[in-house]
């Protein structure tokens, strides 16, 4: 359950909707949403029966390094169950990105999940100048397996994906129009979607906020129906930041909610006093 809230933003069916929205032909995103130092944290809830369980939490926090030379963010998300759930399906995750600064191109990724009995384990890194991906995977035997992907021009990793989203002007669409993306995850490409659905106002026990509300088309799978949508609110003002996100799943739902930010890029401005 962990684990989906970081694919939430990039794991989609591939739907034709009639008011497509073609573009994004310059990638290179205006990041006016975030700076290094950002930190904020969701707690997981799970819909058993009547009640909904707080299962875990995920935190997202950024950086300033330098790869190879290049000034970078360094983008991680760390995602748990909590350790009274750990006998029924323990999860910790991590993923990282090297994000460059000026492309906004992802330069390396990193992804390393146990979930139960499930460990992935891979180091993807980018030739953004010959478009192509190399994956280092580790198998549960312990055994190392290579791929090469060739990467489509804008395309990003699943991390910088959720960035980015925060860096779209929502103010250039019209209710149903819907946004694509191309996303890499685990050697393999994904075109996606954000399909924009105006703006609400929503209430969490962290504060009510004006928001943005999109929702995501999600990739049959383990837990999810194919076909069915995820719906995402993200603050209204510059920040753009995620605040409460509902997806249906096989046996039941699952809702994050915001719980914590600290050092954001500007003021709260969408939160209603």
């Amino acid at each position: 359950m962990v684990r989906q809230f970081v694919r939430f933003f990039v794991l989609s069916v591939l739907l034709y909707l009639p008011n497509v929205v073609h573009g994004q032909n310059n990638c290179t995103a205006n990041n006016t949403a975030f700076k290094e130092g950002e930190k904020v944290t969701y707690k997981i809830y799970y819909h058993w029966g009547f009640v909904w369980l707080e299962s875990g939490e995920v935190t997202f926090s950024t950086a300033l390094k330098s790869y190879y030379g290049i000034p970078c963010y360094y983008l991680k998300a760390y995602g748990s169950t909590y350790a009274k759930y750990d006998w029924f399906y323990k999860v910790r995750d991590t993923f990282q990105t090297y994000l460059d600064t000026t492309s906004f191109a992802s330069m390396r990724f990193i992804r390393t999940t146990n979930e139960g009995s499930t460990h992935v384990s891979n180091d993807n890194v980018f030739n953004n100048n010959e478009h192509k991906v190399y994956c280092l995977s580790r198998d549960k035997n312990n055994k190392y397996h290579e791929d090469t992907v060739r990467l489509p021009p804008c395309t990003f990793d699943v991390l910088t994906g959720v960035y980015y989203t925060r860096c779209l002007d929502f103010s250039k669409y019209k209710y149903n129009d819907t946004i694509p993306l191309k996303l890499y995850l685990d050697a393999k490409i994904y075109h996606i979607h954000l399909r924009y659905l105006g703006k609400e106002k929503v209430a969490t026990d962290f504060g009510k906020y004006k928001c943005v509300k999109f929702s995501v088309s999600l990739i049959s799978g383990t837990i999810f129906k194919e076909g069915e949508e995820m719906t995402v609110w993200v603050t209204d003002d510059k920040n753009r930041l995620p605040v409460y996100i509902e997806a249906p799943i096989i046996v039941g739902s699952v809702k994050v909610e915001l719980q914590s930010f600290s050092n954001l890029r500007n003021a709260m401005d969408a939160k209603v006093k």
